[in-house]
């Protein structure tokens, strides 16, 4: 059994027998390396066994944590287009909304653009929270391509508008191209989220399009960091990406109204 192990059985311990309860800060790394009579190394490989069995999580500047029992941990894999609904309950918790508005109006010019829109066209844009558990974690505009039977208000979209769009156009949404950032959030943005001021966030810029390649929606979501860890599979088979039809990352407004 190697040192990092033993150091990362003997922190579960702790945890399990409520040595340090949820929510507690763990000593630093040099308390820890004194006491174990271990390298920085060592104590970092056994945090890192214990964070991604979902026991501890790290706080930049903060230090290293006990995560509460409630706490809510999604993984979303960038090579799947799912929808944030599919995402939430994959992970094994109930999918919510909250903050829900709808409005048409004129998208900036990228996101027009990405739809095909006319300058100067309307689109339908969805602004909404959406809850893992009842805990925010994500924030969303979506612009809607127009279609006569899209719901005009914010009672049609309490759902997966993965599903929507599927049942508007009577084809699936399968493809999407992704932009991926850490942006520092609006402080109103952060509130809704429940995080703590200046905490950043990952911002995901995509276009969605159908199964026969039209463009039908374009969001932008603020995924909490902290709730949300983005992974992708990587292969040295995988095809050069035309990077003309990559999805830009315009700024369009996303409180809510």
């Amino acid at each position: 059994m190697s040192r990092a192990h033993r150091v990362a059985r003997e922190l579960e311990r702790r945890v399990l027998d409520g040595t340090y309860p949820p929510g507690s800060q763990l000593p630093t790394e040099p308390d820890l390396c004194a006491e174990f009579g271990v390298s920085r190394t060592t104590v970092r490989a056994a945090v890192g066994t214990l964070q991604d069995r979902g026991l501890l999580s790290r706080e930049q500047g903060r230090g290293t944590f006990v995560r509460s029992a409630d706490h809510v941990d999604l993984t979303m894999f960038l090579d799947a287009n799912l929808s944030m609904t599919a995402v939430i309950r994959a992970a094994g918790h109930d999918p919510g909304t909250t903050g829900v508005s709808v409005a048409d109006e004129v998208p900036p010019a990228p996101v027009a653009d990405a739809l095909g829109l006319p300058a100067g066209s309307a689109c339908r844009v969805l602004r909404r929270i959406r809850t893992a558990d009842g805990v925010p974690s994500f924030e969303s505009a979506d612009h809607l391509a127009p279609h006569r039977d899209l719901p005009a208000g914010p009672e049609g979209y309490t759902g997966s508008v993965y599903e929507l769009l599927s049942a508007t156009y009577g084809r699936p949404v399968t493809t999407g191209i992704a932009r991926v950032e850490a942006v520092a959030p609006e402080p109103e943005t952060s509130a809704r989220l429940g995080m703590a001021a200046g905490q950043p966030v990952l911002r995901l810029s995509q276009v969605h399009t159908l199964d026969d390649g039209r463009p039908v929606m374009y969001s932008v979501i603020h995924l909490r960091s902290d709730v949300v860890h983005l992974y992708v599979e990587r292969g040295l088979d995988a095809a050069p990406i035309d990077h003309a039809g990559l999805a830009t990352a315009p700024e369009p407004a996303l409180p809510h109204s």
